[in-house]
C-alpha cells in the first residue's frame, strides 16, 4: 500500500467517523423532539424511543468496537451500560437514592424530573467504581499480562463511554423544558445551556479526528470507524444530562 492510499483511507475513515456523529445527532435530537412536541408526556412515547435510541447506541458500538479488549473486557461495558440506562428510567434502586419516592410517582413532574437526575448521577458514579474494581480485578487475575495499562484503558474507556450513553434518556426532558422556557423568562438562558452544548459536541467531533488517525483496533474488528464515530455521541450523554440538571435549576 502506497503512502497516497495510506492518506485516502485515513481520509475516508475520518469522513465516515464525522458522518456517524452528524446522523446520531440528527435522530436522536430529530426522532425524540418531534415525538416529544407531538405526544408530550402522553403514554411516555418520547421517552420511550430515547431509552430504545440509547440501546440502539450500545449495540452499535459493540457492534464497531474500536478497542483491543477481549470479549470479558466488552461484557463489562454493555452491562454497565445496560444498568446505566435502568437506573436513568427505571425506579431501579429508587429506595436507596431517594425514599420520598412511592409508587413510581412524586408529587409533581419537576420532582420527578430532578429526582431521575440526581439518582442517575449517583448511579453513574456508582457504576464505573464498579466498573474499575472489575475492571482491575480481571487485569489481575490473567496468566500473562502483556499490555496491562493498554488493556485496562480500553476497557475502561468503552465503560464510560457505555454508562454515558444513558444521559440520552434525558432528551424528552430537556426539550420539554426549552419548548416551556420562553413561557418562563428562560429563553436566554435555554439558549445559552444549547449554545454551550454545541461547542462541546464540536470540540469531540475535532477530537474524533485525532482518535480515528491514531486508533489501532482489532485487525478483525468489522467496522471500528463506527466505534470512533459514536464515542463522542456516547460521551454527549453526559451533556444532556448536564443540560437538563441546569435547566432543571433555573426552570
Amino acid at each position: 500500500m502506497t503512502m497516497g492510499d495510506g492518506e485516502q483511507r485515513t481520509g475516508s475513515s475520518i469522513g465516515r467517523v464525522l458522518a456517524v456523529q452528524a446522523v446520531a445527532y440528527v435522530v436522536l435530537f430529530g426522532v425524540t423532539g418531534v415525538l416529544e412536541f407531538t405526544f408530550g408526556n402522553q403514554g411516555g412515547v418520547a421517552q420511550g424511543v430515547a431509552i430504545a435510541l440509547a440501546v440502539v447506541l450500545l449495540v452499535l458500538f459493540q457492534v464497531g468496537w474500536p478497542f483491543r479488549a477481549g470479549i470479558a473486557d466488552r461484557l463489562i461495558g454493555a452491562v454497565a451500560g445496560v444498568l446505566s440506562i435502568l437506573c436513568a428510567r427505571t425506579s431501579l434502586a429508587s429506595q436507596l437514592f431517594y425514599p420520598a419516592y412511592e409508587g413510581g410517582r412524586l408529587a409533581d413532574d419537576g420532582r420527578l424530573v430532578m429526582y431521575q437526575l440526581v439518582r442517575w448521577a449517583a448511579c453513574f458514579a456508582i457504576l464505573l467504581i464498579a466498573a474499575t474494581i472489575i475492571a482491575f480485578g480481571r487485569q489481575m487475575v490473567r496468566t500473562e499480562r502483556s499490555h496491562l495499562i493498554r488493556a485496562l484503558s480500553h476497557c475502561m474507556t468503552g465503560a464510560v463511554v457505555s454508562v454515558s450513553a444513558a444521559g440520552w434518556c434525558f432528551v424528552p426532558d430537556l426539550i420539554d423544558m426549552g419548548s416551556a422556557s420562553p413561557d418562563n423568562g428562560l429563553l436566554t438562558r435555554f439558549i445559552i445551556v444549547a449554545a454551550a452544548f454545541v461547542v462541546v459536541a464540536v470540540l469531540f467531533a475535532v477530537c474524533s479526528v485525532s482518535w480515528s488517525r491514531e486508533a489501532d483496533p482489532d485487525p478483525a474488528a468489522p467496522a471500528p470507524w463506527l466505534g470512533i464515530g459514536l464515542l463522542p455521541v456516547m460521551l454527549s450523554g453526559l451533556l444532556v444530562f448536564a443540560a437538563s440538571f441546569v435547566m432543571q435549576l433555573i426552570f
